[in-house]
């Protein structure tokens, strides 16, 4: 495996075709390394320091993109159920079987909606909402595309960006393989996780897309389990 460079090898799971059966199994899986690395603590993170640089506003609107099965959205809601200000979540993806399961999954939460929709094409008409949340979604595109829906999303959210990724490393691979051949059951989860990672991004691969894009003030750290929290402010 070629670490110096991003693969471009797809991954099973944006094969929309895709069975209900095999994709629940795959799902499941990625929420039980999700849950056991406290990955999604991360984007919780990102969300909480846009929300406390504005602490006049008392609505907010969330918005998830590539948002699967809602899983990090219900565990973004559940951190701010009791908080003083109102949130209103709306998780986007692509894949229709994923936004049925999110709805079924979500019943109990009152300020979650789901959408279907492609990130690529989405515009102003679609989303009015305050912070964007991108949690594993940036590594399934290539750079190009990358650009053109940050850019967008710049345009989007008015205040702020959140995104959640991989550091792209060999030793991140070679843990993966270990923790996935005891904890996960899905063939296709242990197949994606690899291609990930490999899809995935060093820090001068982020930086390198800021500068490009012009983002006047953003931010890119580096987290345990082989993440980036990168915070763009659009505001």
């Amino acid at each position: 495996m070629d670490f110096t460079k991003r693969s471009d090898t797809p991954e099973l799971m944006d094969d929309l075709s895709l069975s209900d059966a095999e994709l629940a199994v795959a799902l499941n899986d990625i929420a039980t390394v999700n849950k056991f690395l406290g990955g999604n603590k991360i984007t919780v993170s990102g969300l909480k320091t846009l929300i406390a640089q504005h602490p006049e506003k008392e609505t907010w609107t969330v918005v998830d993109v590539g948002c699967g099965d809602g899983e990090v959205l219900r565990y973004v809601a559940s951190k701010f159920k009791d908080f003083d200000k109102k949130i209103h979540f709306i998780g986007m993806d692509i894949n229709e079987k994923s936004i049925k399961r999110a709805r079924a999954k979500s019943k109990d939460f009152d300020n979650l909606e789901f959408r279907p929709k492609n990130i690529l094409t989405i515009n102003e008409g679609d989303i009015a909402c305050d912070v964007i949340l991108c949690t594993l979604t940036l590594h399934h595109f290539s750079d190009e595309q990358i650009a053109i829906f940050l850019k967008k999303f710049e345009n989007l959210a008015g205040v702020g960006i959140v995104i959640n990724d991989l550091q792209r490393s060999k030793l991140a691979y070679q843990l993966f393989k270990l923790f996935s051949s005891i904890f996960m059951k899905s063939d296709i989860a242990r197949h994606d996780g690899k291609v990930s990672i490999a899809r995935s991004f060093k820090k001068v691969e982020l930086e390198a897309i800021s500068q490009r894009l012009g983002f006047a003030k953003d931010s890119i750290q580096w987290k345990w389990v082989f993440r980036y929290l990168w915070i763009i402010n659009t505001l």
